[in-house]
């Protein structure tokens, strides 16, 4: 008997460190590019009713979703006081040498202007990307229809603009591209897609109404739901639930922006996820490489620690207190006990990795790391 088990050992063996040898020669491809929108998610078949006309049965939801970052990921970009109160704005882009001026005209838009050699361009930027939490990253159009990311950005940690993310490796070959990156059609769709609410392809310049994660870009339409409740018939709300999904379905609704979840059979994407520094950006994808996720029954998901009608929790006690219902001898099944410190979890746990310019994101692969580390690499920071 005990030979028997001596040789399944030793065959789990061979067959374990064939898996790891297979593992380690695969090369990385990056995150898989199949994308779990949340229309696979929708059941109903509805036209939109804007968010507008949820408010009158969810007002105190209403009110605080309204006010959250999500609500405000897009806006036109005049409206912004934290934009307005910095102009004019000038910089001298060190990578063209040219002079990137910032103004508002009278008529309340909002100009980059280029210059250099007594060559002059000029772009008006009407979209805001970005709540502000870390910073905002402007919009235009060119004459010929042409989407154009500025390249000033507005961030947080300065309180005013810089060059965008990225452009310091984009060197301006003529004075047209000094204004910024020109996006193509698949990704302005994207773009825009992550930014607003019921937008499409066939409309590709959102309407104020759209702009921002309302309630239907999670919910899915509503029109049937209004009339369904309007009616009487409770048996069929006719709108999804997100906070229903398992932790990776949600994690998959939530990843459409915030990154794409692999697959467990996934080795490229996992291996690429581990490697790239960068990937800390996208909590969805770093998430499910935790322990805590793979090991939790699927009750660790995206709103365990995040209420998805506001802003993320700004107090590590709000945190502490969902490691701590599981992490504490008192409740301990499989959940190992930290032997360092019962508080600021996220502080060792999570780190933040300053993986882009002017900043700093928080890591979602949650595993023992030390202290005060965080994920910053030449390479990513750009």
């Amino acid at each position: 008997m005990a030979v028997a088990s001596l040789e399944r050992f030793f065959m789990a063996s061979r067959m374990m460190c064939m898996l790891v040898l297979l593992y380690a020669v695969l090369p990385p491809k990056g995150p898989a590019r199949t994308r779990w929108t949340p229309q696979h998610f929708w059941g109903q078949q509805s036209a939109y009713a804007g968010s507008r006309a949820c408010q009158g049965c969810h007002a105190n939801l209403y009110k605080i979703q309204e006010a959250s970052n999500h609500a405000r990921s897009l806006r036109p970009l005049k409206e912004i006081e934290k934009i307005t109160s910095c102009l004019p704005f000038r910089l001298m882009d060190p990578s063209s040498q040219t002079e990137l001026f910032l103004s508002r005209k009278p008529d309340g838009n909002i100009e980059l202007s280029v210059r250099k050699d007594g060559k002059e361009d000029q772009i008006i930027l009407e979209w805001a990307f970005g709540a502000g939490a870390k910073g905002i990253t402007p919009v235009g159009r060119r004459d010929n229809g042409q989407f154009v990311e500025g390249r000033l950005s507005w961030y947080e940690t300065l309180g005013t603009f810089d060059l965008t993310a990225g452009a310091r490796e984009r060197i301006a070959q003529d004075i047209s591209e000094s204004l910024g990156r020109s996006l193509g059609e698949e990704e302005r769709s994207r773009c825009f897609g992550c930014h607003t609410t019921g937008s499409t392809a066939e409309s590709p310049i959102p309407k104020r109404e759209e702009m921002g994660i309302r309630c239907e870009r999670c919910h899915g339409p509503g029109l049937e739901h209004i009339r369904s409740m309007a009616s009487g018939n409770l048996s069929d709300r006719k709108i999804f639930h997100p906070g229903r999904l398992d932790g990776f379905s949600q994690a998959q609704l939530c990843g459409e922006c915030h990154g794409p979840p692999p697959a467990d059979s996934d080795f490229d994407a996992i291996r690429y996820i581990q490697q790239k520094a960068l990937t800390v950006r996208f909590p969805s994808q770093r998430m499910v490489l935790s322990r805590c996720f793979n090991e939790a029954d699927a009750n660790l998901k995206c709103s365990t620690c995040h209420n998805p009608h506001a802003n993320i929790a700004a107090t590590r006690t709000h945190y502490d207190k969902i490691c701590l219902g599981c992490h504490r001898l008192e409740v301990r099944k499989r959940s190992a006990v930290c032997p360092v410190a019962k508080d600021n979890c996220v502080s060792c746990h999570m780190p933040k990795g300053r993986v882009m310019v002017h900043s700093e994101f928080t890591d979602h692969w949650i595993r023992a790391t030390r202290a005060g580390v965080t994920t910053e690499t030449k390479d990513s920071l750009k």
